[in-house]
């Protein structure tokens, strides 16, 4: 069974689904929470401010020896 929904955020569409066996026991506000947390999150990614990272002389971004950005102090 595919739930699919679609919700807006400053007219931006956010369009997803919900993926269930057909036999599932949700309930219809179990099933509207977690459409709204997906829609949350998915805000909270979009509207997330850009990490800061640290850059040489040249402008790049450096990374550690495990091959991941250095953060911005």
């Amino acid at each position: 069974m595919q739930i699919v929904f679609e919700f807006a955020y400053k007219g931006i569409a956010f369009r997803d689904a919900l993926v269930l066996n057909d036999d599932h026991t949700f309930t219809d506000a179990e099933l509207e929470a977690m459409k709204q947390e997906r829609f949350d999150n998915w805000v909270k990614a979009i509207t997330a401010p850009a990490p800061e990272y640290m850059r040489d002389e040249n402008g790049n971004v450096v990374y550690d020896e495990d091959g991941n950005p250095v953060p911005s102090a």
